[in-house]
């Protein structure tokens, strides 16, 4: 009996205890961890924001956080947000896949998918493609949106996601510069008459920097990396955007508080930003930098503190590096462990750069969201939530988004999506109206906003 103890004690009691005790100490660790006290302000002659230490500073010198949205789904469709779709799911007797409310189910939809299905559609050949894309824009997000960030929501910042054909040609040329950044040009106008910033962010690159639906792909397939064409493809894009915010339009460039030069990338099955992925960004800050260009730069690493190196080892100045920090298993996982978790991987990588929490929720857990921004403000972390606008084919509301359109009410209804390769310009144009603000409601992210903004102000 005590042999059996002994080996019960050894091999059981003793590494569950270890372990006890290590999740405890770095629980306590991430509790006690704090961001060394940086400067107020600095001397910043290059009329851009500026990263410094583990800070931001705007154009003035003053510290700097960036608090913001994401604009997400503007640029490049997500289906699973979009109130566009193709054909829904079925089942092999032909019938639809419907959930337990007797909503439609719909496959992954990507900006490949919206943009062939509007080109191959027979009911739009009539209508010039840019127009189209023109009409779902401006539907979107209008100038009173940006009012809405700035004044009602009380942010600074607007998290602006884009792909690489709003720049480029499907060839990989550039567009004509004008063509190439009207859009742009207009989104950071509009976002300056309202004293906003523009974190320009790269969410889909030339063949995918992921394989995720998000980056433009209709395939999960990560084209990137091993494709020279591709990869050359997105450091000319960064060349034509700095030289653009730098030569041409500086004045727009002032209200770019940073670069953010690749969302969530991730090379080969680690499904993480590894040396590869390394080697891109200082391919991308050279010719940046070659520019004359002195933005912020930002480096994202997927997912934790683990994924990003010493920015010393590369020569990397004026940079900050970016995290999404997204706990899937919020019903089992509570956030403070997941803080410790990517605390833990900051130990030993505590480098000397800024960081911007640049996509995360908290779902509807309003208490988690008000502890996760305090601790963010305490800390001196940006953080740009995702997202403002999110798209539901119910009658419910969704803390993806400060706004919900709705797209159905009657669950009887057989179609709430837009089909693009079926769609009429009616319908088309009638989905583009749906998205507008003020045909959308609020819910759980506006109230958190709400509450956060009354805290801050005096």
């Amino acid at each position: 009996m005590k042999r059996f103890l002994r080996i019960f004690l050894l091999t059981v009691l003793v590494p569950i205890l270890l372990l006890a005790a290590a999740v405890g100490a770095l629980y306590f660790h991430s509790q006690s961890y704090c961001v060394p006290e940086q400067p107020s302000s600095i001397s910043n002659t290059t009329g851009l924001v500026q990263a410094q230490g583990r800070s931001l500073y705007d154009p003035a010198g003053n510290a700097l956080q960036l608090t913001g949205i994401n604009a997400g789904q503007l640029l490049l469709q997500e289906g699973w947000m979009s109130p566009f779709a193709l054909e829904p799911l079925k089942h092999e007797d032909g019938s639809f896949v419907k959930d337990a409310d007797g909503n439609l189910q719909y496959p992954e939809f990507a900006e490949e998918d919206f943009r062939g299905g509007l080109k191959s559609n027979p009911n739009l050949a009539a209508y010039d493609f840019d127009e189209l894309l023109e009409l779902y824009r401006t539907s979107f997000f209008t100038e009173e949106d940006f009012r809405i960030i700035k004044e009602d929501l009380g942010l600074n910042t607007i998290r602006l996601p884009f792909y690489y054909l709003n720049i480029l040609n499907e060839d990989l040329t550039p567009k004509d510069e004008a063509e190439a950044f009207a859009y742009l040009d207009w989104f950071i106008a509009q976002a300056a008459q309202n004293e906003l910033y523009i974190v320009l962010d790269l969410h889909g690159a030339p063949g995918s920097q992921n394989g995720y639906e998000h980056s433009g792909a209709s395939e999960r397939i990560a084209g990137l990396w091993d494709n020279q064409a591709n990869m050359d493809a997105t450091v000319a894009l960064w060349d034509f955007v700095s030289s653009h915010y730098t030569q041409t339009a500086p004045e727009l460039g002032k209200w770019i508080a940073t670069y953010d030069i690749l969302n969530e990338p991730t090379y080969g099955y680690k499904g993480v930003t590894t040396k590869e992925c390394w080697a891109l960004f200082d391919r991308i800050y050279d010719t940046i930098r070659a520019n004359a260009d002195a933005h912020v730069i930002t480096m994202e690493g997927c997912w934790d503190f683990s994924t990003l190196p010493d920015p010393a080892d590369y020569g990397w100045e004026n940079v900050q590096y970016e995290y999404h920090w997204y706990n899937w298993w919020s019903n089992i996982l509570p956030y403070d462990l997941l803080l410790a978790y990517h605390d833990m991987h900051n130990i030993g990588r505590d480098y000397d750069v800024p960081v911007l929490i640049g996509e995360f929720t908290l779902f509807e857990d309003k208490q988690a969201w008000a502890e996760q921004l305090a601790l963010y403000d305490e800390r001196g972390y940006s953080w740009t939530i995702w997202n403002y606008k999110t798209t539901v084919t119910g009658w419910w509301t969704s803390s993806w988004g400060v706004y919900t359109c709705q797209l159905k009410h009657d669950t009887a209804a057989e179609q709430a999506k837009c089909n693009v390769a079926t769609c009429t310009y009616e319908e088309y144009a009638a989905a583009c109206d749906a998205v507008r603000t003020e045909n959308c409601v609020t819910a759980t992210l506006y109230d958190v906003l709400m509450t956060y903004k009354s805290q801050k102000q005096p």
